[in-house]
């Protein structure tokens, strides 16, 4: 029989996760050494090494793949069985949920949060904002509990739920010569001074699929990396742009940015929740789950933004 212990299970864990002996010290705050010398005990258990170490970086062996697999299994279900407990001693949902999402999520993902901590006021929230690589990255290695992403990768060992829609407008500053025009073709819009997000995007994939129906390609007259600087160049009149609906919502209130009637537009498109297909969902992330398919968080958004407009 193997003689493992628990500790010895999260400290493989964190270090096969983290790829490193001393950034698995430092979130279980212990000592490196320590690290090295549990992780001999439980590779001298199996009676198989974990880990290859090739200059300073960790690599998993065959059977520290199948034993991090194996692992992962494990504490999931614990961290179920502990949330589950806990639930039934105090009468409330307690526990971590750990979400991420990619960068346009930043404008709704805090305020669906915050309604539903209100709820569940024992719940410890983790929030993070990552981009395309890091999202595909956290998918595959379940590095967090649940994921927001505007597609859907189909290469991916994942789950994705649709929970609510996602719309890219084309936008301009009020006093944009353009903001007056009753609508525009696709066509006169490839001629504009259009100011689009990167290439690997999906909101610039979403464009240039609807462009290429119509035999139209367009080169950028500005392509930026931040839905913040987006914007900002559109307010400061270098152009127009295409963006998610949920990213300029208080500029729209506020009067500094407007929508343009342009053919084939707004693209409609969804938001999904995704999680790894072998990853055993805590009770905690499936109320989670549960909670963004239920609440109306188009109408709570309006509410929100329009009360926030009005104040400024």
């Amino acid at each position: 029989m193997l003689n493992i212990t628990f500790n010895q299970i999260r400290l493989f864990e964190a270090v096969a996760r983290h790829k490193s002996f001393t950034k698995a010290a430092k979130e279980l705050n212990i000592s490196q050494p320590a690290v090295s010398s549990q992780l001999k005990k439980l590779a001298d258990s199996i009676g198989n090494p974990l880990v290859e170490v090739v200059g300073r970086k960790v690599y998993l062996t065959k059977v520290g793949e199948t034993t991090y697999q194996q692992f992962q299994t494990l504490l999931d279900n614990f961290d179920d069985f502990s949330t589950r407990l806990k639930a039934s001693q105090t009468g409330g949902l307690e526990g971590e949920l750990s979400i991420a999402g990619v960068s346009a999520s930043k404008y709704f993902l805090p305020f669906i949060l915050a309604k539903f901590l209100k709820q569940h006021p024992k719940v410890t929230p983790k929030l993070s904002i990552l981009n395309k690589s890091e999202i595909i990255n956290s998918l595959q290695n379940q590095q967090h509990q649940l994921l927001i992403t505007g597609r859907v990768f189909a290469d991916i060992d994942a789950n994705f739920e649709a929970f609510t829609d996602q719309t890219l407008e084309v936008v301009a500053a009020p006093t944009d010569r353009l903001s007056s025009h009753a609508k525009l073709s696709l066509k006169s819009l490839t001629k504009q001074n259009l100011i689009l997000p990167a290439e690997e995007t999906s909101i610039r994939q979403a464009v240039n699929q609807v462009l290429a129906e119509e035999g139209l390609k367009i080169t950028p007259y500005l392509e930026l990396n931040s839905y913040e600087l987006i914007k900002q160049s559109v307010i400061a009149g270098l152009g127009i742009a295409v963006l998610p609906a949920d990213a300029f919502r208080l500029e729209e209130y506020s009067g500094h940015i407007v929508r343009l009637n342009v053919d084939d537009f707004p693209i409609n498109k969804h938001w999904y929740c995704a999680y790894h297909d072998k990853k055993n969902l805590s009770l905690v992330s499936l109320a989670f789950l549960d909670f963004l398919h239920c609440y109306p968080i188009e109408t709570h958004l309006k509410k929100i933004y329009s009360t926030v407009g009005k104040q400024e």
